[in-house]
């Protein structure tokens, strides 16, 4: 008989043969704080995950899965006041093995509004359900199973730490300076061709060769899907030549 193990940190249930139309299971959680300790934010984003033998290998930055072969991603829901909102997953035939574990993502991005004033909040979801930006993700402490199938047991869990996002920067697109407004004091630079998982910042010198790439003059910014970036020098000094870091 194929079985499914669903994984939290603390507990798990393992389930028999699937049903017509799939487990259906509700989740929830509370009190739920990012690596860095940091409650959640409301807006973040939770994942329910897939994993052929147990190990997940966690996210790209973009949001793809590092191994789309053995992992996948069968489900998402949003926090709410430092937990997850109650959710109903349902978990069809097409995955009757393997592992089932609840990932809470670090989707926080930094960006400015238009009065500059630069803040640090979820990216959450693209308006298709996909993942826009990914820090990294680490496996629920606090959670609530109720399972509406046949053949259920629980048993114990496995914890799994915090897993870092990497970026494939082979696909990262070069930014492009697009404009630049030099006014009284600063200097803004729009910066194209950038992307959500990805910060950047602006160094200068006061010859090209002078740019000093260690002292990054502008706040680090997330980029922007289809959009610009603006990126501002408070106090450009010597500096008249400029370069977008990434990071």
């Amino acid at each position: 008989m194929k079985k499914i193990a669903l994984f939290c940190a603390v507990a798990a249930v393992a389930v028999g043969a699937i049903a017509g139309d799939g487990y259906k299971f509700k989740f929830s959680s509370m009190g739920d704080t990012y690596a860095d300790g940091t409650p959640v934010l409301n807006g973040e984003v939770y994942a329910l995950v897939w994993t052929k033998t147990g190990a997940f290998a966690g996210f790209n930055a973009d949001g793809s899965l590092v191994d789309a072969a053995n992992n996948a991603v069968v489900g998402k829901s949003i926090a709410v006041d430092g937990g997850c909102t109650p959710t109903v997953f349902v978990v069809d035939e097409s995955r009757t093995g393997g592992f089932y574990s609840m990932f809470l993502l670090d989707t926080r991005v930094t960006v400015a509004d238009a009065a500059g004033d630069v803040t640090k909040a979820p990216a959450g979801l693209a308006e298709d359900g996909s993942l826009k930006a990914v820090n990294g993700s680490i496996a629920v402490e606090s959670a609530s199973f109720e399972v509406a199938s046949a053949t259920v047991a629980t048993v114990d869990g496995v914890a799994q730490g915090m897993v870092a996002a990497t970026i494939d920067w082979a696909n990262v697109p070069q930014p492009a300076v697009v404009g630049v407004d030099v006014g009284e004091g600063q200097v803004v630079l729009d910066v194209a061709d950038t992307v959500p998982y990805v910060q950047y910042t602006v160094v200068g010198g006061a010859t090209p060769a002078a740019i000093d790439a260690a002292k990054p003059l502008a706040t680090f910014l997330n980029g922007s899907a289809g959009g610009t970036v603006k990126l501002t020098v408070a106090n450009p000094g010597a500096n008249r030549f400029f370069k977008v870091l990434t990071k």
